[in-house]
């Protein structure tokens, strides 16, 4: 495909670097000298300097027969302006990172497809929703909402004293009948020849302590198969944020609308800090030091929380700050990071939780590049795999199947079907018709066949 992205930041050149890796014709237009000679330097991709709203830059990027144009500069006008340029050139479809909420909000007369944006990404408000997932599910290291909400795949790390060690999991699901669960994967950590590799699980496979297991279910039962990873411990509503810009004020205003939180908001700017005090009205909003202020993180409380989540712009700072809060016993730690050499170690040095907002606009991109019966994507941080929604149409291969019928591609297996809005956990005797929806665990070389065969 041909793609145009707007906007070599860190969300544009992330996506430049994700698509490009991908194979497909990425040209990428930034006014800033630095970033594009960032780009030329690291990837191989067409890099122009220059406004994503000049006409004469992006013919010379070719948005005429481009099949995407994606806008992902730090200012909404930009954005809007360069997708509306691009419709009338004749780009296929037009993405757009809007961070203005004004706009979001179905009372606003203004429509943003009228405008020639086929979608909006809010990377901003992406991380948010995932910190408070996270918050919500205190256990889990990964949260993801799986058909419309009614499932959830959660990542687990399992204690010493889990009820699931060394069972074969086929005897494992002959033990627990009455429980609607499927472990789908396995991340081994120190372990020989399987150092965080990830294992798409037969029956015959067994759990280890130690393991990073992820279990699809339903919401009522969560609690279960948390206990049978041997979490069993409550963990405080008491939360602390460490930082109120965006998102930060996002996360807080979310979890003011659960009305089951006590939430405290540390931020150091003035400015940032009155902003909060005007939006938030059941969120404690106290004026920090400057930098990485331990001090202000102890007279505050941090050994009382429940949870703290660390969400400054700085990725140093939050991973300091975590880690700090973790020495303290605080059960649960948060960690926004944006620099991609940081995801693979965060989990090594004692972080499970980590946010990454790029990763989460690239995951809504990559649901459009891969075409209409993809219904959803994620990308799980700390794994090589990902989770997919694909909508089963009458020429599907496997539509009057069961799945048992079925040769799934090596290194994917189903969690999930949803059948007319009635979703259920999947089994070898499941039947699969036209319209289903199935949620798929997958490593990413079986990305293409599953495409095929859906």
């Amino acid at each position: 495909m041909k793609i145009v992205v707007i906007g070599a930041g860190a969300v544009g050149y992330h996506l430049a670097r994700t698509l490009s890796w991908e194979g497909h014709e990425v040209t990428i237009i930034d006014h800033d000298q630095k970033l594009i000679d960032r780009v030329s330097s690291s990837m191989d991709v067409l890099a122009l300097r220059g406004s994503g709203t000049s006409v004469q830059l992006l013919l010379k990027a070719g948005v005429d027969d481009a099949d995407l144009l994606v806008a992902v500069t730090s200012v909404d006008e930009v954005n809007i302006v360069s997708c509306m340029l691009a419709k009338q050139l004749g780009t296929k479809t037009r993405i757009a990172r809007v961070r203005n909420q004004e706009y979001s909000n179905p009372e606003t007369p203004v429509s943003l497809l009228e405008l020639g944006i086929n979608q909006v990404i809010h990377p901003e408000m992406e991380a948010a929703k995932e910190v408070v997932r996270m918050i919500r599910f205190p256990h889990a290291l990964d949260v993801v909402e799986c058909a419309g909400g009614k499932m959830f795949l959660v990542g687990l790390r399992v204690e010493p004293n889990a009820e699931i060690i060394n069972k074969p999991l086929e005897e494992l699901a002959l033990s627990l009948p009455d429980l609607s669960f499927r472990l789908v994967a396995i991340v081994r950590t120190g372990f020989a020849g399987q150092d965080g590799k990830t294992i798409i699980p037969s029956g015959k496979d067994v759990v280890l302590p130690g393991d990073i297991v992820y279990v699809i279910s339903q919401t009522e039962v969560l609690s279960d198969v948390f206990n049978l990873a041997g979490k069993q411990d409550e963990v405080s509503h008491n939360v602390m944020l460490l930082g109120g810009g965006m998102i930060g004020r996002m996360v807080a205003e979310m979890l003011e609308e659960l009305k089951r939180y006590n939430v405290k908001l540390i931020e150091s700017d003035e400015d940032r800090t009155q902003r909060a005090v005007q939006r938030l009205k059941n969120t404690m909003v106290i004026k920090g030091g400057e930098g990485v202020d331990f001090d202000v993180l102890a007279l505050e409380g941090i050994d009382e929380m429940g949870v703290f989540a660390a969400l400054t712009p700085d990725d140093e700072s939050n991973i300091v700050t975590s880690l700090f809060a973790r020495h303290l016993g605080v059960k649960r730690a948060i960690t926004r990071i944006s620099k991609p050499e940081y995801t693979p170690i965060v989990r090594a040095i004692g972080l499970d939780a980590a946010v990454n907002e790029r990763i989460l606009t690239s995951d809504a991109i990559v649901k459009y590049l891969l075409g209409g019966r993809i219904m959803a994507m994620s990308t799980l941080q700390g794994t090589d795999a990902e989770i997919i929604e694909f909508s089963v149409s009458d020429k599907s291969a496997i539509a009057g199947k069961r799945l048992h019928e079925v040769k799934f591609p090596s290194g994917s297996i189903v969690g999930a079907i949803d059948h007319d809005g009635e979703v259920n956990v999947a089994v070898g005797n499941t039947l699969v018709r036209p319209t289903d929806r199935l949620v798929l665990f997958c490593v990413p070389k079986a990305v293409p066949k599953l495409e095929k065969l859906f």
